[in-house]
């Protein structure tokens, strides 16, 4: 995607709107669209920038905004296929989880979507969850119950 055409594009819209009042707007406008070309292209990439990394919070494998001059480009980061434990520590414990089988299929699809295995997409949406906690709540502030096997 070109920066210059979204911005020429805003600015020929304005433009358009200007020649209803006549052409003496036409010229403010073409002299404003100059100006104000600077701040509409920090706007633009601002908003993609917020929307990247809303869009990390969410998703397992990470969008990144790379910029070539004029040109703006959106890829996704793959990751190798790889474990979790080999790529962001040693686990060693263990939950035994019971799904649904649609459930079941629903998160192999999107592990496989973003090149992952399975468990390393849990651990990845899992670390993400309690990174992004909204309640605020702080681990090892309240006490654990339950059965469990490492």
């Amino acid at each position: 995607m070109l920066i210059s055409s979204f911005i020429e594009s805003i600015r020929e819209d304005f433009k358009n709107l200007a020649e209803i009042a006549g052409p003496e707007a036409v010229l403010i406008v073409e002299r404003l669209g100059g100006a104000i070309e600077p701040a509409l292209q920090k706007q633009f990439l601002d908003a993609l920038n917020s929307l990247v990394q809303e869009f990390n919070l969410l998703d397992g494998a990470p969008l990144t905004l790379n910029f070539e001059g004029d040109e703006v480009h959106l890829a996704r980061l793959v990751t190798p296929n790889t474990d979790a434990s080999a790529s962001t520590g040693d686990y060693s414990a263990r939950i035994a989880l019971r799904l649904n089988d649609e459930l079941k299929e629903s998160i192999e699809h999107l592990a496989t979507d973003v090149g992952s295995s399975v468990n390393s997409w849990i651990v990845r949406s899992l670390e993400r969850s309690v990174r992004t906690d909204p309640s605020g709540s702080v681990l090892g502030k309240r006490q654990l119950r339950g059965k469990g096997r490492a």
